[in-house]
């Protein structure tokens, strides 16, 4: 397709899409059109309409500021379909109804996650996502966090099917299709403190959630099989009880003196599981800064991690990703610098690792990079 003609498709669709509230999209299609080109004889090719919020994401998805990519002389793919990131090789079929189309499904989740922010207001709400929403009534009231006001959105949903309930999945609703996603926002003093979109990608139910605190967590949901749960897998980056120990004091007090004598592969599993909780104050104790570069306030990096849910859910997929699929962690010391490695099963990933310094303490840090 003539690049043009693609670029002015997809401003049109843009501005029908769920972004009511983005009115100029051509810088974004100057980006876009910049990136196709940049990748030469490469070709893209749109299934279905692909809106601003969707190439959006497309840009950053996948990308983590933190992870150095280890350079390798085989090609390696990402499986689709992993819990560690959802995803389906389905065809489309034009005459199906949305909720049986996970390209769809997929496409809607993306653009809700670009568009929503923590401490937006329910008019701004109201601007940007055109779909009904019902008042929650029956959630069990005020939250222990504070939710104050509660609202319900069956998108993609069939005709005819009504939600009974808020306070469980609706995994068969949505395994049945007869619903393609189910979104709950918290409220708090009118502004957006929290939502989950619990999502059906082939034969699995997914749940996304956008923390108070800009943090994100996504997952296959574990449907209890004769009222068992599947119990989680071990990895390579779990604590021992000790190590655990250390992890809880540390986040609590943040005091250095806890992570003296510590290697960098141990400061590394602290600050993967810091990431794994969504701990962002224990995340930012655990970087340090090369000499001459400012490091944010922690105030500054606190607002900065709610401006930005698709850069955190594509931290937080990379950070799953090692935990599920880590094979070996290993430390290279080079003239300038120490990594921590990280290796995957059956190759099935790059290599990726994060650069390592030492305070004037002699204590170890993640690099934090600008």
């Amino acid at each position: 397709m003539n690049l043009d003609k693609l670029l002015a498709e997809f401003k049109e669709t843009a501005d029908r899409s769920l972004l009511r509230g983005m009115d100029d999209t051509t810088g974004l299609e100057e980006r876009v059109r910049m990136n196709i080109e940049k990748k030469g004889k490469k070709r893209f090719r749109f299934i279905y309409p692909v809106s601003a919020a969707l190439v959006a994401v497309a840009l950053v998805i996948g990308f983590n500021p933190y992870l150095l990519q280890k350079e390798s002389t085989t090609s390696t793919h990402t499986p689709k379909g992993t819990s560690a990131e959802p995803g389906t090789n389905q065809k489309p079929d034009p005459k199906a109804h949305p909720a049986s189309d996970d390209q769809v499904i997929m496409g809607t989740v993306d653009e809700i996650i670009d568009v929503l922010r923590v401490g937006m207001t329910q008019d701004q709400i109201k601007a940007k996502i055109s779909f009904p929403y019902t008042v929650v009534d029956n959630y069990g009231g005020s939250g222990d966090d504070g939710t104050e006001e509660y609202w319900g959105y069956s998108i993609l949903a069939k005709e005819g099917y009504q939600r009974k309930e808020w306070t469980m999945i609706d995994t068969e609703a949505l395994l049945k299709r007869d619903v393609g996603l189910a979104m709950l926002v918290g409220w708090k003093d009118k502004k957006l403190y929290w939502y989950t979109i619990s999502y059906v990608q082939g034969k699995e139910v997914y749940l996304f959630k956008l923390n108070s605190n800009g943090t994100v967590t996504e997952d296959v949901v574990d449907v209890p099989q004769d009222g068992i749960q599947t119990p989680p897998a071990t990895s390579i980056f779990d604590l021992k009880p000790g190590e655990e120990d250390r992890y809880y004091n540390y986040m609590y007090e943040k005091k250095d003196e806890l992570l003296r004598g510590l290697s960098p592969i141990d400061i590394v599993r602290l600050y993967v599981r810091a990431v794994r909780d969504g701990q962002l104050e224990m995340q930012y104790a655990l970087r340090i800064v090369d000499e001459g570069v400012n490091k944010p306030t922690l105030e500054q990096y606190l607002e900065g991690v709610k401006k930005d849910p698709a850069r955190e859910r594509s931290i937080w997929r990379g950070n799953k990703k090692m935990i599920e699929m880590g094979s070996k962690i290993w430390v290279e010391h080079t003239d300038d610098e120490t990594i921590v490695w990280t290796e995957y099963k059956n190759k099935s990933h790059e290599t990726t690792g994060y650069i390592m310094r030492q305070d004037d303490q002699g204590i170890w840090k993640v690099r934090w990079r600008p």
